[in-house]
């Protein structure tokens, strides 16, 4: 197991930019958690987080103290979520009309037992029922790249009482309003057919901003002559010649597709491009909306393609961060240990942002998060040579250690 003698250098400047939002005690219990975060290599509970820290750590507290400040710490985690955002955005360097997506969607994480918060049966398209917690959950993109933005908890009617909100409800009060872009920005909506609303919709372009979206083909085109057609009546009353060819970047691969397009009214939603899509020119198409009537089809699949990253983001904020690992059991809580885990994703993706190594292809967040763990042996050798009053070689440990055949 990896243990961590002092939080890794390279992260500093990231955590300080953190520490106004928590008090001083509050801010240390923020960075020790982040580091062993990255480091820890067993299940990312508390208890295992604690036992990362080397114990001779002058800055280690004792297991009850990371607890509290998980549970009851004065902080706010959605501070935490839009300061990490800013520091993104401000990595990206982002310019007046870009495009920023903010990709919403779902995820569940199955717990056995009933004391948790929100625990029941709920169905995964991917596993069928399962027995645990649903979150709505939901990415940040642009240029590429991507960081999970927040994680909030659906609550069932029974269990939520007064406060209860649907998830459509959920993604627009707790996550979408709430963020903060830069004025110049063009933040665009991004969801799957699950989501259409047509309220959630208009809200969104209340707030300026536009939505990217897969339809049901039970939606309705209305026509000039105000007859309301399913959009799958509409699209087989287009001819063969209606569709062309065209290929659209999508997750560093080329993908070609036979699409027509039209601006149509939809009901409830009004004037938007559509866009008929299919693999094969004689298969079954797609149908899928973009608010923004000006963008091109290929802009719209390639905007929709991307909705994927926040499964990925799902998928490698488990696997390599414990993102579902949490041991916890109020919905406060639960989210908090979430947004730290997405935190310090962000933290190791802007180190990568910083270093000026070419790389001849982008690194997956396991790579990223290996090089936190490399830093901290670095440490933990440094400190033990320290101890022993052995000299610490001058052309680096780093070099050292990687001529003594030692893989970093």
């Amino acid at each position: 197991m990896y243990k961590l003698v002092k939080i890794p250098t390279s992260l500093g400047p990231y955590l300080n930019r953190f520490a106004d939002i928590f008090t001083k005690p509050g801010h240390g219990s923020f960075c020790h958690l982040m580091a062993t975060l990255a480091v820890c290599s067993k299940s990312k509970t508390i208890a295992n987080l604690h036992d990362t820290m080397a114990n001779d750590c002058s800055y280690k507290k004792s297991r009850s103290t990371y607890n509290w400040f998980i549970t009851k710490g004065k902080w706010d985690e959605d501070e935490v979520a839009q300061r990490k955002a800013d520091q993104f955005f401000e990595a990206l360097k982002l310019k007046s009309g870009d495009r920023v997506l903010l990709i919403i969607d779902d995820t569940y994480a199955e717990k056995k037992g009933n004391h948790t918060d929100g625990v029941g049966k709920f169905f995964d398209h991917s596993k069928g029922y399962i027995h645990g917690n649903s979150f709505v959950t939901s990415v940040l993109q642009s240029k590429g790249l991507f960081i999970p933005h927040k994680a909030k908890m659906y609550l069932k009617k029974e269990d939520a009482g007064v406060d209860f909100k649907t998830k459509i409800q959920i993604a627009l009060k707790d996550i979408i309003k709430p963020l903060k872009v830069p004025e110049t920005i063009k933040l665009m909506i991004v969801f799957d057919s699950w989501w259409f609303s047509a309220d959630l919709i208009h809200s969104c372009l209340k707030m300026g901003y536009h939505v990217t979206c897969q339809i049901k083909s039970d939606k309705k085109v209305v026509l000039n002559d105000g007859i309301s057609l399913n959009v799958d009546t509409f699209a087989e009353k287009l001819v063969d010649s209606s569709y062309k060819k065209i290929k659209v970047n999508a997750r560093s691969k080329r993908k070609s597709y036979f699409i027509a397009e039209r601006i149509v009214e939809l009901d409830r939603i009004g004037k938007v491009k559509l866009v008929l899509s299919k693999e094969k020119r004689n298969g079954n198409p797609k149908y899928y909306i973009s608010t923004n009537s000006e963008l091109s089809a290929e802009e719209i699949l390639s905007i929709y393609e991307d909705r994927w990253n926040i499964e990925t983001s799902h998928r490698e904020a488990n696997q390599k961060l414990g993102f579902k690992d949490y041991q916890l059991r109020s919905k406060r809580s639960i989210e908090r240990f979430i947004q730290l885990v997405f935190a310090i994703w962000t933290g190791i993706l802007l180190l990568e942002l910083e270093d000026p190594e070419p790389k001849k292809r982008p690194k997956t967040i396991g790579e990223m998060v290996d090089r936190i763990r490399s830093e901290s042996i670095f440490d933990l050798v440094r400190d033990v040579m320290e101890f022993f009053n052995l000299p610490v070689p001058v052309e680096g440990l780093l070099f050292r250690m990687r001529a003594l055949g030692m893989k970093t």
